[in-house]
């Protein structure tokens, strides 16, 4: 059987215009003029890497990588809330 190309599915191709665009965000996490826009920058970025995993499960059958996006969302979303209440406190 032959195995087929990432680039011929077109999963493979959302992969990649996601990783682009990840590392255009990832711009602004490190440059960011204010702690606003590199959390806003990190939680785009986090949560495109969690898009990419789901993609790659579906097209490697590995479903068990689910269970890693499922928990790198849940730390995204509870990371935003501590560096909103750090910016809280802060003012």
């Amino acid at each position: 059987m032959v195995e087929e190309n990432l680039l011929v599915n077109p999963f493979g191709w959302g992969v990649i215009l996601l990783l682009i665009t990840a590392s255009l965000v990832s711009y602004r996490v490190l440059f960011g003029p204010t702690l606003a826009d590199r959390m806003v920058g990190l939680n785009t970025v986090t949560t495109k890497i969690v898009v990419i995993i789901a993609l790659l499960s579906v097209l490697l059958e590995a479903y068990f990588l689910l269970d890693i996006a499922i928990v790198l969302l849940m730390v995204n979303a509870v990371g935003g809330l501590i560096l909103a209440k750090y910016m809280e406190v802060r003012r």
